[in-house]
């Protein structure tokens, strides 16, 4: 792998919250097996941002992209 996305999003208490944000994160890597694929999150759930990109580049990545997904509204 020498690219790589992160899904960058606010991040919740809410397990479920993330369904959507690993939805789309699977869908990436199913259809672009070469390219390395994680969720990070701003806050209340693992992983943060730079702990996704030090697992990123773990696995060999060598250019990472950070996308940002505000997708949800917020409840504070």
């Amino acid at each position: 792998m020498r690219n790589a996305i992160i899904l960058f999003a606010h991040g919740s208490r809410d397990p479920l919250w993330r369904a959507p944000m690993e939805a789309v994160a699977a869908r990436i890597a199913a259809h672009h097996p070469d390219r390395g694929v994680a969720c990070a999150y701003l806050e209340l759930c693992p992983p943060t941002l730079a702990e996704a990109t030090d697992q990123l580049i773990a696995q060999g990545a060598a250019s990472v992209t950070v996308v940002p997904m505000v997708l949800a509204s917020g409840k504070h």
